[in-house]
């Protein structure tokens, strides 16, 4: 018994390096996409080099690309506000 819970945890170890390896190439100038209320109406979302680039929707349904500069700095909720990301400051 010891030895099979031994065994399960270095094999969940190993896998959990393999899968954080993978793929360095892809995020040395990409961040991970922030969490916000535009991501229920904005599509393709991407980060690059401390800006948030996203498809988003307007008022009538139709899409505008759009980009966010320091994202990271918005201390809020980021949403799309007619097809234009926008930092909504907390109250």
């Amino acid at each position: 018994m010891k030895n099979t819970l031994v065994a399960l945890v270095l094999g969940a170890l190993s896998l959990s390096t393999i899968m954080s390896s993978s793929g360095p190439a892809q995020a040395q100038h990409r961040d991970r996409e922030p969490r916000g209320s535009y991501r229920r109406t904005c599509t393709d979302i991407r980060t690059e080099r401390g800006t948030l680039f996203a498809r988003c929707k307007d008022r009538r349904g139709n899409f505008h690309f759009t980009r966010m500069p320091d994202y990271r700095r918005c201390p809020g909720d980021i949403e799309n506000d007619n097809g234009r990301l926008r930092c909504a400051r907390r109250r």
